[in-house]
């Protein structure tokens, strides 16, 4: 017997839209992050097999002489008939691109198949159905379904964008795509059981569609005209045998839109600001925050950070007037991206005035984000931004100016002597500045824009903001101003250790370049909740496949990590012959070298040891590293068998009991001055600020180390701003810059000064 495919796989309809679904997986295959059966290729099939499926949905049942029958029974059944060989047949053709998907696993690693499979049977396939269901609806019910079709598609997405636009939220639910999560830098986007309660909730409205459809062709004529096939259907609805089942429809869909915030379908504002509890109102702010975040005592110097934040930010821009803005600061990178979709991610929505960060990051990112905010009135009408992403984060680069140990102009003179650095021209458009890794393109594009702000005025540079167009705004090309900048650049001198910078810090692949970028990120989430759990054998097994699968440096470093917390020191150390020194660029791992070093030092290498420390000490990646390193090296000096002193850097306890252990040594051994260092700086991270202030003023490091001596000073100036004891606090960071040997450092430390001084003229 031959098997034959059943007629209607023959139409017209679903010939072009096989087509369509075989000529988009194909181009899929060749794109980077689409070229594997993940969320990105799944939420794409999905938004057009929604269009597809209402699409090849009306064609069939608009030619179903069934349906045109004026006897109701048989209507009724070839309207069945037609609605099953819809959905038969738009199901049938998402096999093309699930099987163009799979096969190019076989090109292109894909790490994690049944998650794959997972994503395409929540999105393409429920959209598929969803637009069945609809497709079917309006061929029965409009004279001309397609259109009608196509305006509720554009209503919905419409629906989405309006979300966007007006609620905090980056992320976003819709019956067509399925989920959206948003334009942001994090990795990890695992499936959900919100995502699942969503898709159940669309099949749940693709069965109503149906079900009004079936109600139309039951109670109504093919000959009636659209207005009375509507009269017929809300008859019908609120008719014997229906209204219970209408009544139930109506209450369930009501009771999710009502608790959509509830069920984390979206997050408007009041929700976000009733779930936080706290708000703090200062001259020019809204700030919300979980109430016991904070004390009232740091929530006002959280409000004062704003205000003095703010004034940095509108004298940069040359702002006649400060306006008002509503700062959303949330506990938790995990409390963030459950409300906004932004776990690692601060953002800022200029068109709104709000600022979105999490208490950890606040510090470092909220004069960005302020830029961001200010610079709204010098951009287009809407978004209230450019339409350059390079000239967006690169005037809020240039302004914060704040961005590891060297200056952006430092940083993008070495990525240039390393060749690292891509054309500027690309990096100041959208999809080039997303194509390279984050760090490259936010200071390649901060230089530049720094550049044209110290050549040119900031005037100039927002007249750019808004037009995009160098020619106008600066009355030369784009390529002129870049070769100006380039012999700028280039007369900054560059050495071995920016080398050694430029390799661990930027050489990094983008998301678009990285294996299995959704799956792994997952995994290593998985394995670094592990060893926080301090299940290091668990954490090295998960971060041993994750290595496996994508060589990550991440994957890598806890891998390493979880070896030293379980005393594999000969694994930590084999891996500096065995990978680390094989790779092309052996310095993008500096940032192990630590963690290598103590094993070397455990076991009594204390030769080895120094040179991995004294390499990532003159790196100067950044102050924790630099620190770690330095206050090793002394330790190691006392300790050079690694007998005593290695197990105060390699315990997990957390910093309460290590200042402890700390305490017993220096009863043991005496008031070492490192140790004493050490201390004071815990305590310092514990928020003891009186603590910390006894022991760092207890030691002195000058003739030991002139850059742990700095960043002492400043320590003791930063425990003295907590007190609010800013005069003898600014004198402290003032005293620094006798040992700062760095710009960079120089401008923090002047920034600090300018706090004390706005702080002491302001405080309340």
């Amino acid at each position: 017997m031959t098997l034959r495919a059943p007629a209607f796989l023959a139409a017209p309809s679903v010939r072009i839209a096989a087509l369509v679904y075989g000529a988009c997986a194909l181009v899929c295959s060749q794109l980077p992050l689409l070229n594997a059966l993940g969320y990105e290729f799944s939420a794409l099939t999905a938004f057009l097999s929604s269009l597809c499926a209402g699409m090849v949905t009306i064609s069939l049942v608009r030619s179903s002489p069934g349906v045109r029958n004026e006897n109701p029974v048989p209507r009724m059944q070839g309207a069945r008939e037609a609605l099953g060989r819809s959905a038969a047949a738009n199901l049938s053709l998402l096999v093309i691109p699930l099987i163009i998907g799979t096969g190019n696993a076989l090109f292109v690693r894909n790490c994690s198949l049944a998650e794959g499979t997972a994503f395409y049977f929540l999105l393409p396939c429920v959209s598929a159905l969803l637009g069945t269901a609809l497709g079917f609806f309006c061929a029965v019910h409009y004279t001309h379904p397609r259109i009608v079709y196509c305006a509720v598609c554009v209503l919905l997405l419409g629906y989405s964008v309006a979300v966007g636009y007006f609620t905090p939220a980056l992320f976003s639910y819709n019956v067509l795509y399925g989920y959206f999560p948003g334009l942001t830098y994090d990795e990890i986007l695992p499936v959900t059981t919100t995502l699942a309660l969503f898709r159940i909730l669309t099949l749940l409205i693709a069965a109503a569609c149906a079900w009004m459809g079936m109600i139309i062709v039951a109670d109504s004529s093919p000959g009636d005209s659209t207005t009375m096939k509507g009269l017929r259907l809300v008859a019908g609805l609120v008719g014997p045998g229906r209204r219970f089942r209408t009544a139930a429809i109506v209450l369930i869909l009501s009771a999710v839109y009502v608790f959509r915030c509830e069920l984390g379908f979206e997050s408007t504002a009041g929700y976000i600001q009733r779930s936080l509890g706290g708000e703090f109102r200062t001259a020019h702010f809204i700030i919300y925050y979980a109430t016991g975040s904070y004390t009232d005592a740091e929530i006002r110097t959280v409000g004062a950070e704003h205000e003095f934040r703010l004034s940095q930010v509108q004298a940069a821009l040359a702002l006649p007037h400060a306006e008002n803005y509503v700062s959303y600061v949330y506990p938790s990178p995990e409390v963030k991206q459950r409300y906004i979709g932004a776990r690692n991610t601060d953002i800022t929505k200029p068109w709104s005035g709000e600022i979105h960060c999490s208490k950890q990051s606040l510090d470092g990112s909220l004069k960005h984000e302020l830029v961001h905010a200010a610079a709204a009135p010098f951009g287009l009408p809407v978004i209230r931004a450019s339409a350059s992403t390079g000239i967006v984060e690169g005037l809020a680069m240039a302004i914060d100016g704040a961005w590891g140990t060297r200056t952006l102009h430092e940083y993008a003179a070495a990525l240039r002597a390393s060749g690292v650095a891509p054309d500027i021209r690309r990096i100041m458009s959208f999809w080039g500045f997303a194509s390279q890794h984050s760090s490259v393109s936010y200071v390649l594009a901060g230089s530049f824009c720094k550049y044209l702000i110290d050549r040119y005025g900031i005037r100039k540079m927002t007249r750019l903001y808004r037009s995009a167009d160098y020619a106008e705004a600066y009355g030369r090309t784009l390529t002129q101003l870049m070769t100006e900048w380039y012999g700028f650049l280039a007369r900054i001198p560059v050495d071995g250790e920016d080398s050694d910078r430029v390799d661990a810090l930027f050489r990094r692949p983008a998301i678009f370049a990285k294996i299995c970028p959704r799956v792994l990120a997952q995994q290593n989430a998985q394995a670094r909740a592990a060893f926080g759990r301090k299940e290091y054998a668990a954490a090295e097994s998960l971060y041993a496949d994750s290595y496996a699968q994508g060589r990550g440096s991440e994957a890598l470093a806890g891998l390493l990590s979880s070896a030293l917390r379980q005393n594999k020191y000969g694994a930590v150390t084999e891996a500096l012959d065995s990978i680390i020194l094989q790779d092309e660029y052996p310095a993008r791992y500096l940032p192990l070298f630590t963690m290598i070093g103590d094993a070397y030092w455990r076991t009594g290498n204390s030769e080895r040891a120094v040179a991995l420390y004294d390499r990532i000490y003159h790196a100067d990646l950044s102050e924790g590293f630099t620190e770690g390193s330095g206050v090793r090296m002394l330790a190691l000096n006392a300790d050079p068998e690694g007998k005593r002193y290695p197990s105060l850097f390699l315990t997990d306890a957390g910093d309460t009991a290590r200042v402890a252990v700390i305490d017993s040594v220096l009863r043991k051994d005496g008031e070492l001055p490192w140790l004493l260092y050490l201390r004071g700086r815990i305590l310092l991270r514990l928020g003891d600020h009186q603590g910390a202030l006894t022991a760092l003023m207890q030691t002195n490091l000058e003739e030991l180390d002139s850059q742990l001596e700095a960043i002492r000073l400043r320590s003791l100036g930063q425990a003295l701003f907590r007190m609010g004891r800013y005069e003898e606090a600014r004198s402290y960071f003032w005293t620094s810059l006798n040992v700062a040997d760095a710009e960079a450092a120089e401008d923090d430390v002047n920034t600090w000064i300018d706090r004390c001084e706005w702080m002491r003229s302001h405080a309340e």
